[in-house]
């Protein structure tokens, strides 16, 4: 009996449980579907279940509904789930990537129902480029700066409307034209963001002063979220520093540029000639390349110096006071020139490089006429290439030039690279006389002729007056005298010395040596004094000590013996 009991509460309790579909939960825990889906759409299909029914049910829900069809669950949407904003500047908001709902299977009489929880995850869609909502106008200074330099954080200026933010990825590409594109000054972190200056510029550049220091420049930057893409472009200004001196230029120049510069001008004038030196530009200025409008001071220097206070600098033009002629009483004999050197110096006083006028004085010729009962002669002496054998006056040589370096000794390098005077009158010329004029004067030592070669006794950075800071001009004037008395045109040569810069070590050697001899004298004077001492003193030992041995030998005391003698004798009697 007991057995049949056991048999039967054994086969209802499997027959219970067989009947009990709750214990199969046919829905997955964690359901995903895009943000993209709309109300309405099935976003969860079970696999096919055994029950005929529906076991499972869903609280009431506005968002999620769960029906049971051909005996498989399903999920339908009902209400969209947008995780964008309207506005791409807002915030995303959190707590809409997720919920939650609860599932129930009811059971029979007596048992406890069964509750599963299902999380719904909305998966966000790109579906939006980024936008620009700004952008900031970039400076960069020319200059000694720190690189790379941080300029500006770009992904502040980009935003989206997509939420989660998608992450940008930015980079630089070139400005649609050339003339203004300026690229190749930065560069950009693609994570950060960040926009950096990598690369110094030099404000006084041609292209960036005549061209982007006055317009500014652009450059591209493109922000790339994957299948999106955007560029804008970045105003560019470069911002000047007063680092560079006066620039002399033609007088219609508006700027520098570099392009209207000029260093160096010439003019022929008549010796009676007086007012406006007619040269070509007609007018000159020096402007200041990083300072608009410029303040200029002039300073000019005259060879010869006997001309200066005949010579004036006025609103670009320079102008003669009076004639060369009636300036210097008609006292020039021939052809000469007179170098003017002009400077300027700046409002940062920086001072420019030397702007170099020659004035070629035409003196008229001085004739004089001898008469003799067949010819009148009035030919003088002439300077000629040193290949002539004779004048004939194809070959003759009024001015020469010639560019040395400020450290050069030697003979001068000149074509033709030698001169000689002829007599025309006598041959062979073998009573010509040489005077020779330098301006300044204070080169005159350093200057010589030798056979008809100009050469430099030493250099003119060894010449002790030489302290010249930027490039200057020698002009050295010859004249030869023939057996008549008369004198030629003078021969001018110009000497173009340029400085080499001396650093501030090679300075200190350069006055270390110099001191050098003047220590070795003092260390010889004081060792030929301490020699002499020692040679005194070993003279008077040596005396010393042959006085004392002849003594000795001849029995005679000494003074100290005689002393101590007479001291013992009058202490006897004082005894006795």
């Amino acid at each position: 009996m007991k057995g049949i009991i056991t048999f039967v509460l054994f086969y209802y309790i499997k027959t219970i449980v067989a009947q009990d579909s709750c214990q199969q939960f046919p829905i997955l825990d964690n359901i995903y579907f895009n943000e993209t889906s709309v109300a309405g759409s099935i976003i969860f299909v079970s696999n096919e279940t055994n029950s005929t029914k529906q076991d499972w049910a869903m609280s009431t829900n506005t968002r999620v509904e769960l029906t049971f069809v051909n005996q498989t669950y399903q999920i339908t949407l009902l209400l969209a789930v947008e995780l964008d904003n309207t506005n791409p500047s807002d915030n995303c908001l959190s707590g809409l990537e997720q919920f939650q709902q609860t599932i129930t299977c009811a059971r029979g009489v007596g048992l406890e129902p069964v509750t599963k929880p299902v999380t719904f995850h909305v998966l966000p869609v790109n579906e939006y480029p980024p936008e620009v909502v700004a952008v900031p106008d970039i400076l960069i200074t020319e200059g000694n700066v720190t690189l790379p330099y941080f300029l500006a954080g770009l992904l502040d200026y980009f935003k989206d409307r997509d939420c989660p933010r998608e992450h940008l990825v930015l980079s630089i590409t070139k400005y649609s034209s050339t003339e203004r594109d300026v690229s190749q000054f930065f560069i950009v972190n693609s994570s950060t963001g960040y926009l950096l200056q990598g690369k110094r510029f030099d404000y006084e550049d041609t292209a960036i002063q005549c061209g982007l220091g006055k317009g500014g420049g652009y450059l591209n930057i493109t922000a790339e979220d994957g299948p999106y893409k955007i560029s804008t472009s970045l105003s560019v200004m470069f911002v000047d520093v007063d680092d560079t001196p006066p620039v002399f230029v033609h007088s219609d120049c508006s700027s520098t540029c570099f392009a209207c510069s000029v260093s160096a001008i010439n003019a022929n004038i008549q010796y009676a000639d007086q007012g406006t030196v007619v040269t070509n530009p007609p007018r000159i200025k020096a402007l200041d390349p990083d300072t608009d409008p410029t303040n200029i001071l002039y300073s000019m220097e005259v060879y010869p110096e006997k001309y200066r206070d005949n010579i004036r600098f006025d609103n670009g033009i320079f102008v003669l006071l009076k004639s060369f002629g009636n300036f210097s009483g008609y006292a020039e004999k021939s052809d000469f020139t007179v170098t003017v050197t002009l400077q300027a110096t700046g409002s940062n006083g920086q001072m420019s490089d030397n702007f170099t006028l020659s004035i070629n004085v035409k003196v008229p010729p001085t004739t004089t006429t001898t008469t003799t009962t067949t010819t009148t002669t009035t030919m003088t002496t002439s300077t000629v290439s040193s290949e002539c054998s004779f004048t004939c006056f194809t070959c003759p040589v009024s001015s020469l030039s010639a560019k040395v370096l400020d450290s050069y000794r030697g003979p001068i390098p000149l074509d033709p690279p030698s001169i000689k005077a002829l007599d025309p009158n006598t041959m062979p010329s073998s009573t010509i006389t040489y005077t020779m004029e330098v301006y300044p004067s204070k080169y005159n030592g350093i200057l010589k002729i030798e056979n008809g070669t100009f050469g430099l006794i030493q250099s003119f950075a060894n010449f002790s007056e030489s302290k010249g800071k930027s490039d200057f001009f020698v002009t050295v004037v010859l004249q030869a005298s023939g057996n008549n008395g008369q004198t030629l045109r003078k021969c001018v040569l110009t000497i173009y010395v340029v400085v080499c810069p001396i650093s501030s070590t090679t300075q200190q050697i350069s006055e270390r040596a110099s001191s050098s001899p003047m220590k070795d004298i003092v260390i010889i004077v004081l060792a030929v004094v301490v020699a002499l001492l020692l040679s005194v003193i070993l003279v008077y030992s040596v005396y010393r000590v042959r006085v004392h041995k002849k003594k000795s030998e001849d029995n005679v005391m000494s003074y100290e013996e005689v002393k101590r003698n007479k001291a013992e004798n009058v202490y006897a009697i004082i005894h006795n």
